[in-house]
């Protein structure tokens, strides 16, 4: 069922080799208290159902040590993420990064989006809401809905 490493930002550079020697990697870099990053990052249970070879770093950062770590050595190339910018999600094959994009995304479509890059899965994600991935909405629900009355939606 794929194989999760759950890090902070400091960690990303330590655990680069790891999995940079992936044949396919994703990275979800986001905010412990970003609903949209939670949402992200419990899709991938179902993504590591999908994809059982896949690697996957769910990277939280959590303060400004973390963001700071966006400029050491060992970050990886080509990943720009801010504190507004998340989730960001890169997917990686043999250390490259060869595709990027940002903002929540239910596991079929990054499932799908996958496809793309690294073919199609061995069991593909079904379309809807998986199980965790609801889990976290129902947990959040009113922390979103302050984001969407602050945001005047």
């Amino acid at each position: 069922m794929g194989n999760r490493i759950d890090i902070d930002g400091r960690s990303l550079a330590g655990r680069m080799a790891e999995i940079a020697a992936a044949d396919q990697a994703v990275l979800v870099i986001g905010r412990p208290v970003c609903p949209a990053c939670q949402v992200t990052g419990a899709g991938l249970d179902a993504i590591g159902q999908a994809r059982p070879d896949l690697v996957m770093a769910f990277v939280e950062m959590w303060g400004p040590e973390d963001w700071r770590a966006r400029t050491e050595p060992g970050w990886p190339e080509g990943v720009s993420v801010s504190p507004s910018a998340v989730p960001a999600i890169a997917l990686m094959a043999n250390g490259a990064v060869v595709a990027t994009r940002f903002g929540a995304v239910p596991a079929h479509d990054l499932d799908a989006w996958m496809d793309e890059f690294f073919g199609p899965a061995t069991s593909p994600v079904p379309p809807g809401i998986s199980a965790g991935e609801q889990e976290v909405l129902d947990r959040t629900a009113a922390r979103r809905a302050q984001h969407d009355a602050v945001k005047g939606r």
